[in-house]
């Protein structure tokens, strides 16, 4: 019986270590306000192979974003585990700014509208892109 027990104690380990936590923080320069956009179960799927779905906050951002966290919380962690990695949800948090930035000298700006689809928004990244590539001078895009 003794034997048995401990053939499960290298699968119980790996299984905790595979729920580390995981957390990132993204600070784009700007001043953080008071405004947080908090979402606690974003999906992802199959240990996050499958990103999660965009998270639209230019409607309680209109300024913009200061702040994007994401982690695995404890939680996260346990429904993880509990689904063997198939559903692997993270906590976002979206800290917006302040107030609008200035633009950097030489900068083009380039919209991108609301509307815009996914290969619309993709081209116009990458006239962004290319604008900088050519001009060596920054870009703002602006959602």
């Amino acid at each position: 019986m003794m034997k048995m027990r401990k053939r499960w104690v290298p699968a119980a380990l790996l299984m905790f270590a595979s729920a580390a936590c995981f957390h990132q923080v993204v600070e784009t320069g700007r001043t953080p306000s008071a405004t947080i956009v908090d979402n606690e179960w974003v999906p992802t799927w199959i240990f996050g192979l499958v990103a999660a779905p965009e998270i639209d906050t230019r409607r309680q951002c209109p300024t913009g974003v200061a702040i994007v966290e994401s982690e695995t919380s404890f939680m996260n962690g346990i429904v993880s585990i509990i689904t063997i990695g198939i559903f692997t949800p993270q906590h976002v948090k979206v800290t917006c700014a302040s107030g609008t930035a200035m633009l950097p000298p030489g900068a083009k700006e380039f919209r991108i509208p609301v509307e815009a689809t996914a290969e619309q928004r993709s081209d116009i990244v990458g006239r962004a892109i290319e604008q900088s590539n050519e001009t060596h001078a920054p870009v703002v895009l602006r959602f």
